[in-house]
């Protein structure tokens, strides 16, 4: 085995790292194999140095300075996952929401109480554990300039401390790195909330921090999480967020994400009338009301300053996932990278509307094929196509839809623009992408042409090719003769791959953007087995809980929520009817 070509060995590893992405523990038995396997494999599998709840307890077993200073030089990213961890405000918070229940229920006294395992405290691990493992590590990778850092995902309860103190940390420790470490270039953060970008941003010390590791950075995804109530904090929180970004001059990727959850893409409608279901009684609980609820609605909205600025010099690749936006912020965003943006994927974006679907006010994705736009209203598809300077060579979408909060069901309109006008059942983001390129008209042309209805000669030009139909009609016949002018490339209706236009299936092959969520070293997927097995213990003890409330409605209502819509409803299954009104 020694006398193999070094060129062969690292084509061996890096085959075998490949099949074992998913889990790179199968990988390291191949060290055992010969020296120079072992010697061969270390690129690989220290390439990430994964941290995660285990590694900052306080015990007899804290991480060696004198193994990461061995291993510190084949480090070129730091994965820390501390989304297990509790806040101490988030336990008492849901003590408060099951008081009431609890003398009913005494069996959820414990497991509330067992999740404080999982908070910062003496017995556990504090500010200075996680700082001073997170430095070791930042002091001995000169080479590190990639960092994922999974923060709390808190379930109830507005202000986490812990992420904050998580954020402020690790960002110092990143940025009082010596001068002549690698910039950090790559910076992916999990669940960062309003409220913990507003705190970072108040205090003059973590501001500067930030400011400081975001002015490298290449490659940002975002997975934001709301949590701020008040209006007045909106606005700021705009800035922050956006003082921070804009400060990476030369941006080359952007991934922002919003919701966690997928969304029913069969409706593709977002209708926020009040119902008595598991999320709403929750925030009944909190003490909110419907007005609360309409200000959360009108603030749950992925920000964007439109003013003058007039966007990254350097952006090529730019992805949208699971956020509500204003269509004009979305519009904004788009046109100030016009000149560099080269792929943009939207995946499950829907636009704010508010109110009657009204033709003179309400934004639309594609618009109607023979309705003028209104002056006061904006037709997504229809910016983007007369865009100047925007040249897009990919472009994929999913799940696009709309985010209505009182919307009129006696409007004429009251599907929007969903429905296929030329009756050929083609899906919503085929046909966005058809509008945006142009060849929405196309398809138009093509369903009055099947029902007897002849149109002028046209020129559509996509990607520089120009298509010049010649379609001749004969009535008597009643038939369409096929085009006689040269098509280079047909419609995207008329093809067969469906990653023509879809984001999910697209990105499976190839992905600009947001990979760097689920792999950020591009060798092994981010897996942390003890990370995982604690989550699973969380998810155990809600699911215990909420079966016992369930099972208290059961006794003292005859009622029960249903785990998978979130509603109450009978012990035969039918849904408990509310009136929104």
């Amino acid at each position: 085995m020694e006398s193999l070509p070094p060129e062969l060995v690292e084509l061996i590893l890096l085959w075998t790292s490949r099949m074992c992405r998913c889990d790179k523990n199968n990988v390291l038995p191949l060290r055992h194999v010969s020296k120079a396997f072992n010697t061969s494999l270390r690129p690989y599998v220290l390439k990430t140095i994964q941290l995660e709840f285990s590694r900052f307890l306080k015990g007899p077993n804290p991480p060696s300075r004198e193994a990461l200073a061995g291993i510190g030089g084949f480090c070129q990213a730091v994965y820390l996952d501390m989304m297990v961890v509790r806040d101490e405000e988030e336990i008492s918070r849901l003590g408060e929401v099951f008081h009431g229940i609890l003398p009913k229920v005494p069996e959820m006294g414990p497991l509330l109480d067992s999740l404080r395992r999982y908070c910062m405290s003496e017995s556990t691990f504090d500010e200075a554990d996680f700082k001073e493992v997170v430095k070791s590590v930042m002091d001995n990778s000169p080479n590190m300039h990639r960092l994922k850092l999974n923060l709390p995902f808190q379930v109830v309860g507005r202000a986490s401390l812990t992420a904050t103190l998580f954020l402020a940390t690790t960002l110092a420790c990143v940025a009082t790195r010596s001068e002549e470490f690698r910039v950090l270039e790559t910076l992916v953060i999990d669940h960062v909330s309003d409220t913990t970008i507003l705190n970072i941003c108040n205090n003059p010390i973590d501001a500067r921090n930030a400011l400081a590791c975001f002015a490298g950075l290449k490659h940002l995804v975002l997975s934001i999480k709301r949590q701020e109530t008040r209006i007045a904090r909106q606005k700021t929180f705009s800035q922050n967020l956006w003082l921070l970004i804009r400060k990476a001059a030369g941006m080359e990727s952007l991934c922002l994400i919003g919701w966690n959850v997928k969304r029913d893409i069969k409706t593709r409608k977002h209708r926020h009338a009040v119902s008595f279901n598991g999320q709403y009684w929750l925030l009944l609980c909190e003490g909110k009301f419907v007005d609360d609820y309409q200000t959360e609605w009108s603030m749950r909205s992925l920000p964007y300053p439109i003013d003058d600025f007039k966007g990254f010099p350097r952006l090529r690749y730019l992805e949208l996932k699971r956020v509500d936006i204003n269509p004009e912020c979305l519009v904004k965003m788009i046109t100030n990278n016009a000149q560099t943006l080269k792929e943009l994927y939207l995946n499950e974006v829907y636009i704010k509307v508010f109110g009657a679907v009204d033709l003179e006010h309400t934004s639309l994705w594609i618009g109607y094929p023979d309705i003028k736009r209104p002056d006061d209203s904006l037709w997504v598809a229809e910016e983007l196509r007369e865009t100047m300077g925007l040249s897009l060579d990919i472009l994929r979408v999913t799940g696009l839809g709309y985010d209505d909060f009182e919307p009129d069901r006696n409007s004429t309109h009251s599907n929007y623009d969903l429905n296929d006008p030329t009756g050929l059942q083609r899906s919503f983001d085929q046909r966005f992408v058809e509008a945006v390129f142009g060849n929405e008209d196309i398809m138009v042309e093509d369903a009055n042409l099947a029902a007897g209805h002849q149109l002028p000669p046209f020129q559509i030009q996509e990607h520089g090719e120009t298509f010049l139909p010649s379609l001749a009609f004969l009535t008597q016949a009643e038939t369409v003769m096929p085009p006689t002018g040269p098509r280079i490339l047909p419609p995207l209706s008329q093809r067969d791959e469906i990653d023509d236009y879809d984001a999910d299936t697209y990105q499976r092959g190839r992905n600009t953007t947001s990979k760097l969520k689920r792999c950020i070293d591009g060798y092994f997927f981010n897996h942390n087995e003890q990370a995982l097995k604690e989550l699973q213990r969380i998810i155990t003890v809600a699911d215990r809980g909420m079966a016992l409330i369930s099972q208290e409605l059961i006794r003292s209502q005859h009622l029960r929520i249903n785990p998978v819509e979130g509603l109450l409803e009978t012990p035969a299954g039918d849904a408990i009817p509310t009136d929104s009104s």
